[in-house]
């Protein structure tokens, strides 16, 4: 059922007896284990009263529709529900009109944590009006210049209204956080960025609000506001634990119940079985789209959306919410950018080919870290088969993000492994994204000292300024990082073999170079210490080719049964060598179908360097 489309009440009541008569005749329900305790129901009361609070374009239900949700949601939390589940069966297809964006094909994304990114009026937060000040850091709008990181996409973590310095709590989806500034200063960067070349994306929470949003506060103290079905409540605690062991159900402060919230008591689960919440955030979604200009959203914990019982991940009905989703962006805006976070090591099969139009790789940038302490080249077996896995490259390619350790502390500060790295992902399939501050090596251990996430999420380094690092003339909302001392945007800018510099080059590589951003690719066999790989489109051959290990490796021999490459002899020229001189390469024979055999390109390849070659017949 399209959740945007309102049923008739004689259609509704239809339903709600249809259901209950498969339920007496013993229909066919979703098995999931039963609760150890008391099993959970909705109290709330049926009613055509209008919702009181002040929430932002809250849309009223109809007696018949809570009825309906009523019962969903009791039959969700005890996991007997009988829900109208769509299966998909559709084959993996090609991208939806909207991936057809230039700017996603040749695409470079930048995550931007706005409180820490640069101050404007010395409150120490990081504001918009700082962040636009600073665009041209970012992009500067020249597609040749060398003093711009010339990312074409920005990603920014929530900035809507929220008490917390994170905001993934919110409390007022039209609204723009007054930490940060105003609703007219989005929309002024929205302008400055596109001016650029920038596209916007911005986080949309939709598996919670804040507990201190007005829906939750009036669904805590009246069971019969129609606020009251969009969580999920139950009369009694039902004892049962997260998918990852964590406690999920909460005390209702303001009655004798209990409520569902996936990420604890200050973030109340949303209730996506009642459509009165999907045509809320529906208007939401267009808002941000239609008046505020983005180009598209991250969104966040989407695995989470809708449960079914004791099955809390990865339901049928969350595929088929995201699948209306989709649509509905598409129906919006049709250039629209969705991508997701799907943060789990099972595979990412069932969020393709239909729903969003991306996802991030988390096993991809755990391998490309691993690898990068400790000498190998394992990952180019994961992106061979995410390539094919993953339609279109349709994949978010990243080494860390706000979540996590930051990429320098997990590579223990050593800027050679990091460069490798860099260049590793910023040469591969997908659409990569670059954490603020990773760019410099700045470094944070999540929970370093009890700090939570705060430590991965300090300002960014501006100059080498202990007390506020150039970020604000007043007192920074937080430290600046103790693990990143002497690193800085000031001091990498003037030195040409600075990490800055090479992102630098390595975004420009990438940007102006489509076997880069959009070929496919073929890794070669040789050495396990050395990632090899070809990557084609059009007239354009590259070959890519780093030492991960920390030794030299001498005997390098590259070999494959088939490529793109088309027969005869290529001279190899250099586009981009990484922590090594100009090198001397040997002239490349490829045999008929584009096989390759024993090419030995260097004579040596030292340690942690690495050599983007472009291949000319």
């Amino acid at each position: 059922m399209n959740r945007s489309k309102k049923l008739s009440s004689l259609t509704l009541v239809w339903l709600v007896a249809l259901s209950l008569l498969l339920g007496a005749c013993g229909g066919e329900a979703t098995a999931t284990p039963a609760a150890t305790t008391s099993a959970p129901t909705t109290v709330a009361a049926v009613t055509t009263a209008a919702p009181t609070t002040a929430a932002t374009q809250a849309v009223a239900t109809t007696t018949v529709a809570q009825a309906v949700a009523t019962t969903t949601v009791a039959q969700a939390a005890t996991g007997t529900a009988t829900a109208a589940v769509k299966t998909s069966t559709t084959a993996f297809a090609p991208p939806p009109p909207n991936l057809s964006a230039q700017w996603v094909k040749d695409g470079v994304c930048y995550e931007v944590f706005v409180r820490s990114f640069f101050d404007s009026n010395g409150d120490g937060k990081g504001d918009i009006p700082g962040l636009i000040s600073k665009l041209d850091y970012l992009n500067d709008g020249d597609p040749h210049s060398n003093k711009s990181l010339g990312v074409n996409c920005l990603w920014l973590m929530p900035i809507t209204a929220s008490p917390s310095y994170h905001g993934y709590d919110t409390t007022d989806y039209f609204k723009v956080n007054p930490d940060y500034g105003t609703n007219d200063d989005f929309k002024k960067l929205v302008v400055e960025a596109h001016k650029r070349g920038i596209q916007i994306i911005t986080d949309l929470v939709l598996n919670h609000t804040s507990k201190d949003h007005p829906w939750f506060k009036e669904a805590m103290a009246n069971p019969q506001s129609p606020y009251r079905n969009y969580y999920i409540f139950s009369p009694t605690d039902p004892g049962y634990r997260g998918a990852d062991g964590q406690k999920v159900w909460f005390k209702n402060p303001a009655g004798n119940d209990y409520y569902y919230a996936q990420f604890g008591a200050d973030l109340p689960d949303l209730n996506y079985r009642n459509p009165a919440v999907t045509k809320d955030m529906e208007e939401v979604t267009r808002f941000w789209l239609q008046d505020m200009g983005v180009d598209g959203f991250r969104l966040d914990a989407v695995k989470h959306l809708i449960e079914d019982g004791q099955k809390q991940v990865d339901t049928p009905e969350t595929h088929d919410w995201l699948r209306d989703f989709e649509k509905f962006t598409n129906s919006v805006k049709p250039a629209n950018f969705t991508i997701g976070e799907v943060f789990t090591p099972t595979s990412l099969r069932n969020f393709y080919p239909d729903q969003l139009n991306e996802y991030f790789e988390f096993s991809l940038a755990s391998s490309l870290i691993a690898n990068a302490n400790n000498g190998r080249s394992s990952f180019v077996g994961l992106v061979k088969d995410a390539n094919n896995n993953w339609p279109a490259q349709r994949y978010g390619s990243f080494l860390s993000n706000h979540d996590q350790t930051r990429v320098m502390s997990r590579l223990s500060g050593d800027t050679a492994k990091m460069k490798m790295a860099a260049t590793a992902y910023l040469t591969l399939p997908g659409l990569p994204f670059i954490y603020y501050g990773e760019e410099i090596g700045m470094q944070g251990t999540k929970d370093l000292n009890g700090q939570g996430d705060i430590p991965q999420r300090t300002p960014l380094q501006w100059t080498a300024d202990p007390s506020n690092a150039g970020f604000s003339t007043g007192t920074p909302w937080t430290r600046i990082s103790s693990e990143s001392k002497g690193v800085s945007v000031q001091d990498q800018d003037a030195n040409p073999d600075s990490l800055l510099n090479l992102y630098r080059k390595l975004v420009q590589l990438r940007r102006t170079n489509p076997a880069l951003s959009e070929g496919d690719f073929q890794p070669l066999s040789g050495s396990s210490s050395v990632a090899s790989y070809l990557r084609h489109f059009g007239d354009s051959d590259i070959l890519v080719l780093i030492n991960m290990s920390d030794e030299a490796v001498t005997d390098l021999k590259l070999s494959v049964d088939s490529s793109s490459l088309a027969p005869g002899t290529y001279t190899p020229g250099e586009l981009l060598t990484v922590n090594t001189a100009k090198g001397t390469y040997a002239p490349l024979t490829v045999k008929e179908g584009g096989a390759i055999t024993d090419y030995a390109p260097l004579a040596s390849l030292p340690a942690h360097t690495a050599y983007i070659l472009n291949l000319k017949k």
